[in-house]
This record gives structure tokens, sequence and C-alpha cells, in this order.
């Protein structure tokens, strides 16, 4: 939409500034107020080379333009102004309209080809095994989930990877707990009787700090292929993967295309082992094998081996990274990991760049920070631990509870309280940068009036409601006539979709694309409270019924690239 916009001043530009087409598309921007344009095109870039000062480069570029428009050569221009070093374009609103509309003609509105033919492998979500899922693997799966959605809408083929902790030290304490202990519990409840497993474990190796060796032994023995060992763990995964399908695929609808645990990578370390000894980069340290860095890196060396001989996460990051690029054919790789995880990604894509691997540049570690909860607000079945399913539960109970005394009539109760609960649990983590902890406020979450996800869904309900009421065949595309300033707001902030993807996927930021949503709908709210939009004049009628469809489909693809369903009534 924007796009095409920009690719016309583009070509306009073009002879005139003797830049080439694709270095103009990327210069220009939106005006920072609405009374200034569509669109800027800053020349600060020309100056040397024109040896003139900007606002003079772009008065002479005005002047140039408005002798093609006096000749009727740009048909779409209402006009163009100089301000200070940028050369501002104004649009003609049939040229806004028609493309819009064009651009809603899509199947998947605001979509682009930027990916066509390149693959990111992202990897979300990834719990360790044989532990609840807390309110970490929440943000995870929301914000692996709403990126994974973003590359999909820059045209890329995404491989979503829960990289499943089913590997480590913590399968040696588990096993050796389960042979000492396994009779004492039932297992009816799996999840729940492997916590009390661990923490029995921990509590009887304060006492007995010897049990930690045991459980170390009885991990190398998993490692060395122990039949025994090996068949305990397979139960633990088992376990732990049906409990986390029900609650990401189940409760949260996220989607993973391969579950691929860290155990799938141990046969694939020792390939990696001796490409660090080949390239001279494993050296030996308190008899461990570890990659030292250069001062300059500030980081503590990699450890690769343990002095015991066995392996670590570092080591079988490696294999991964590797296994995603030659086998997935990933073109990026993506981790959507806690931030308390930084300097471990850190000395991983080092260490493959030491490796001689030039797609190290490729992997990216998208942190996020933690949730914060205000006292009094949040219950939870594990003590300080506030457990995923916890939080998912409670907003539906708030949301029902709400439901119940104001729209008590409601049809499909129960499919509305879960699409408006999920929505707001996820509007709220998205609608921050991914960064900053998010603190969680029930009134503020749940409110239809504030920066919500029930205040989108509510918007999109109203432009629903609207459409019915009107009950005629919706025009395809309308002569619009964009009297009120309100409309040519809305037209406009609609037809920057496209760019809010591209820059949210580029920063994989989900938050920008979430204020852009929030931006719409107060948009729209001054449009519907301004506009009158049924029993106008058939062809005002027409012209704003097309603004209500237009801002219906925009904000229920947004919502849904952010993985929040738009209910019919709430």
């Amino acid at each position: 939409m924007i796009q095409t916009a920009k690719t016309q001043i583009a070509n306009l530009l073009n002879p005139l500034t003797q830049l080439p087409v694709e270095d103009l598309q990327k210069t220009l921007e939106k005006p920072k107020q609405f009374e200034h344009g569509h669109i800027a095109f800053p020349v600060f870039a020309l100056a040397k080379t024109l040896r003139s000062a900007p606002p003079q480069i772009a008065a002479d570029l005005a002047q140039k333009v408005q002798v093609k428009m006096q000749d009727g050569s740009l048909p779409f221009l209402e006009k163009v102004q100089p301000a200070g070093g940028f050369l501002n374009f104004t649009f003609k609103d049939a040229y806004l309209q028609k493309i819009l509309f064009e651009g809603l003609q899509k199947s998947n509105v605001g979509f682009s080809g930027i990916g066509k033919d390149k693959t990111v492998v992202i990897d979300y979500a990834s719990p360790n095994v044989a532990k609840p899922m807390h309110v970490g693997h929440l943000r995870a799966a929301m914000v692996g989930q709403a990126i994974r959605n973003l590359a999909g809408s820059q045209g890329y083929k995404v491989i979503g990877v829960n990289h499943l902790g089913d590997w480590g030290s913590q399968f040696g304490k588990l096993a050796w707990a389960y042979q000492e202990w396994g009779k004492d519990y039932t297992f009816a409840n799996p999840m729940d009787d492997m916590v009390k497993l661990y923490v029995r474990f921990h509590d009887e190796a304060e006492k007995n700090p010897n049990l930690e060796l045991e459980a170390a032994a009885t991990f190398k023995r998993l490692e060395n292929g122990d039949a025994e060992i090996k068949k305990i763990w397979q139960m633990i995964v088992e376990f732990s993967l049906k409990d986390y399908d029900r609650l990401l695929n189940g409760l949260l609808k996220v989607k993973h295309d391969a579950v691929l645990g860290e155990s799938f990578y141990t046969d694939k370390m020792d390939a990696v082992i001796d490409l660090l000894k080949k390239k001279n980069l494993l050296k030996e340290s308190e008899g461990a094998q570890v990659v030292f860095f250069d001062e300059k890196e500030n980081m503590p060396p990699c450890i690769i081996k343990k002095s015991d001989g066995a392996s670590i996460y570092a080591t079988r990051d490696l294999a991964t990274a590797i296994y995603r690029h030659d086998v997935m054919k990933g073109d990026e790789l993506l981790y959507v990991v806690g931030q308390d995880q930084t300097l471990h990604f850190r000395q991983v894509f080092k260490v493959l760049e030491l490796m001689g691997f030039e797609w190290a540049k490729t992997c990216h570690h998208i942190s996020f920070g933690l949730y914060r909860f205000k006292e009094g607000k949040m219950s939870t079945r594990a003590g300080r631990v506030v457990l995923f399913e916890d939080v998912i539960t409670q907003a539906i109970e708030l949301v029902s509870k709400m439901i119940a005394e104001k729209n008590p009539n409601l049809e499909n109760k129960e499919t509305v309280a879960r699409q408006v609960a999920l929505g707001a649990v996820i509007f709220n983590d998205l609608v921050n940068d991914r960064v900053k902890n998010v603190e969680f406020d029930w009134d503020r979450i749940l409110s239809v009036e504030g920066d919500s996800g029930p205040y989108v869904q509510y918007t999109v309900v109203r432009c629903r409601s609207i459409l019915r009421k009107y009950g005629k065949a919706l025009p395809a595309q309308p002569s619009m006539d964009l009297s009120m300033e309100e409309e040519r707001k809305l037209v406009f902030q609609l037809m920057q979709f496209e760019d809010i993807l591209t820059a949210s996927y580029k920063q994989f930021k989900p938050n920008i694309l979430a204020q852009y949503l929030l931006e719409v709908c107060g948009s729209f709210s001054h449009f519907y409270h301004k506009c009158r939009i049924l029993g106008e004049a058939p062809e005002v009628e027409s012209s704003r019924i097309a603004m209500i469809v237009a801002t219906e489909r925009i904000l229920v693809q947004g919502l849904k690239i952010l993985n929040i369903e738009a209910p019919e009534a709430m």
C-alpha cells in the first residue's frame, strides 16, 4: 500500500536527483505531522553533491515537481511543499483510496515478498523437561509466535522449533531420585510428582552433598547409553511433552514445526569438538575443555566439555546451530530466550565465528525481560513460581465474571471469554518493548478503554456491528470523498500496515505492530464519533462503510499476526 506510493515518488525523484530508485525508496519517510503531507523526502544527502543548503535544494526540487504537476503529468499528487530540509508530498484522495483498496484485495493484506526463497529457523518456548511451564515460558511463547508470524508476513519460509531441554545434569538427578524414591509416587499427575522428586533430591542433597556426585554419575550413564537410565529418561520426556502440547498448542495456540530436544544433537557434538581441535581453538583449563576469547570481547571462556567429560549447553548449541544452518537450510537463526542468557549466546555466536562460519552473523538472540506481578493479584500452585497455566486460567475466570455481570445473554460465552482473556494477556505482553519487564495489572489489561487487547478486539466488534446494520453488499471499491480530516487520517494510517509489519520483523519487535493497532483504533474512534456513517447520502455512506471494511480487515490481520483472535461479539 504505502510502498506503492513510495515507488511512485521514487520514480518521480529519480531523474531529478540522479539517485537510484531503490535508494530513494529506502530514504522516503512519513512526515512528523499529518498536516505536512503523506511522504517526506529528506534532501540532506544531496547537500554535499549539489553544494547547496538543504532548504534551497528542497525549494528547487519543489519548483521542478510543480512544473510537472501543472502540465498534468502527475495526476496522483495534490501538492508538494518544501519544509526546511524536506520535500513533502500530499496525494489526492482518489489515489489514496485506489492503492488502499488494491492492497485490501490481497488474501494476506499487508504481506510482502522481502523474504522470498529464504528460510528462518526460530527457536521459542523451549521448556526444560520435567518442570511445569512458568511465566517465563509464557513470554517466550508469545514473543516467539508473534515474530514467527511476522517472518511469515515477509514471505520467509519459517520453521518454528521447540528446542526441548531434555538433556543435562538435571536428568541425572531425576533418574537417580526416581530409582530411589519413585515407588512413593503414583504419577497420576506426572508433572507435579516430577517436581516433588526434584525438590526432594535437592533437600536431601543439602544434607548429603555426595548425592550431587551420584547424580552426575547417573547422567554420565545416560550419555553412555545405559538402557535402564535411558528408559527412565524417555518416560520423563513423554510425560513432559504431553503436558507442554496441552498448554502451548491446546491453550495458547502456539505452533511448532519441529520438536528437537537437546538430546537430538548428542551424536553431532563430536564433529563440533573435532572442528574446534582442528582450528586449534580448544584449550584445557582446570581439567575442562574451553574456548578462550580476545580481551576485547570482554567474555569469560566458553566451556565445551566439563572436567568429567560431560557435555554442556554450549556444546549442544553449537551443534544445533550448525544443524539448523546446514540441514534445515536456515538463512536466519533466531533464538527467543530470556535476557539472562545473553552472555551464553554471545559466547556461542562468537565461537561459531571463530570456527570460520560466515553465517554466524545471521544468528540473533531475541531477548526479553521478566514479568512483575502486583502483590495479591496472582495466585499460584507452586510457591514463588508463577505458572503459565495459572496466568491463563485466572484471566479466563476474570473475563467470564465480567461477561456474567455486563452481558449475561452473550452467545458462546465460554469461547468469547477465552478469546478475550488470551487477547488481554498476549497484548499486554507484546505492546511493551520485549527487552523491558512487563507489569501485570489486571484492571488495565482487561480494560476496553485503555491500551489493551480487549480495546482492539472491541474496535473490531464495533466495526462488525456497523457492517451488520448496513445490511447490503459491501462496496468493492467505492468512490471516496474524504471531506473530513478524520477520514483522511484514518485512510493514510491504514496504508502504513505493510511498512509496520516490515519494521516489526526487521527489529524483531512485535510492540511496533501492537502500538500501531492502538493508533488505528484511536483514529477509528475519532472517525466514528465525527463522521456519521449510516443514513448519509448513498455515496457518502458507501465511502464510510468502505472505511469500516478496511479498518476491520487490517485490525483482524494485525491481531492474527500477534496470535490473537477477534471475537464476533463481546
